[in-house]
């Protein structure tokens, strides 16, 4: 003689309902099914428990005997002339039928397989964010489908996209799509975390006299101004026309680094001007390096 309590195993009071039963048992056998925990001796008991509970309790036959007794004999009629399922679904198809689906109460159920793409992402694309559109090859089909890739993303990067992987088994749930990005180089703009930095030629007027330039950044051009005597490598700084980092609502900054491009050839006039230049302004930038 074996004393259990099967309103504890199902969590319910004695005087619960058939509804209270049945959404309780609903939910212990979707977390305890063994075909969710292949291998698993603790959850298949668990769940033959659970199985033994709700077959007495939504008898009213046997649950009216078992609130009598309080105990199951074991043999082959038990309390009241009835006989415990060993293990299986028996008469419990219909529940099973609201968790898994008709096939999965008797097959079980399976999770569908991830899915992973590789993408080829433009710097600005990646930078700014974008939506791309692409097939998906699935057990069931193809399917084309637009995805929102996030600003900001890096080579290497792995977007989620959640149910959008191969079908599940058996009524079971899709797999996820992950895609992982790689971004192409660009032409003149490079990263640096969340930074831009972009390369700026100045004329030897420009780097003397100080100028104001048109630049890109990566939503467009804008001007600046470069200062007087403004020395190769001079960096300037431009606020919030860098990159929105991942999970972060500020962008980063853009550099603008000025460099003096020499002319290519000089003419007789040109030279002389210099050389009255030198005159006028004679400095040794190497003193005191060495």
């Amino acid at each position: 003689m074996a004393n259990k309590d099967y309103y504890e195993i199902l969590g319910v009071p004695r005087g619960a309902t058939d509804e209270e039963l049945k959404k309780a048992y609903r939910s212990l056998a979707k977390k305890y099914h063994p075909d969710l925990h292949p291998g698993n001796k603790a959850m298949e008991a668990r769940f033959k428990e659970i199985n033994e509970a709700y077959g007495v309790l939504s008898d009213p036959k046997k649950r009216s005997d078992y609130d009598l007794t309080g105990t199951v004999t074991s043999g082959p009629e038990g309390v009241g002339g009835f006989q415990y399922q060993d293990f299986g679904f028996g008469g419990f198809d219909d529940v099973f039928g609201e968790i898994f689906g008709r096939r999965g109460a008797r097959r079980g159920i399976q999770r569908g397989e991830d899915i992973e793409y590789s993408l080829d992402v433009d710097f600005l694309h990646a930078a700014k964010g974008t939506e791309v559109r692409f097939m998906v090859q699935r057990r069931s089909g193809a399917e084309t489908i637009t995805v929102k890739i996030p600003p900001g993303i890096t080579t290497g990067s792995r977007v989620r996209v959640a149910g959008k992987g191969d079908d599940g088994h058996e009524g079971g749930p899709p797999g996820d799509l992950f895609i992982t990005t790689s971004v192409r180089p660009h032409q003149y703009f490079r990263r640096v975390d969340n930074d831009i930095y972009v390369d700026v030629p100045l004329t030897i007027k420009e780097a003397l006299l100080g100028a104001e330039i048109k630049v890109p950044t990566i939503d467009g051009y804008t001007t600046i101004k470069s200062p007087p005597l403004t020395n190769n490598g001079y960096r300037l700084r431009i606020k919030n026309k860098g990159v929105y980092g991942a999970h972060e609502k500020a962008r980063g900054d853009q550099y603008v680094v000025m460099n003096v491009a020499l002319p290519g050839k000089l003419n007789a006039g040109s030279k002389e001007l210099i050389e009255e230049l030198d005159e006028i302004n004679p400095y040794e930038p190497r003193n005191g390096l060495w």
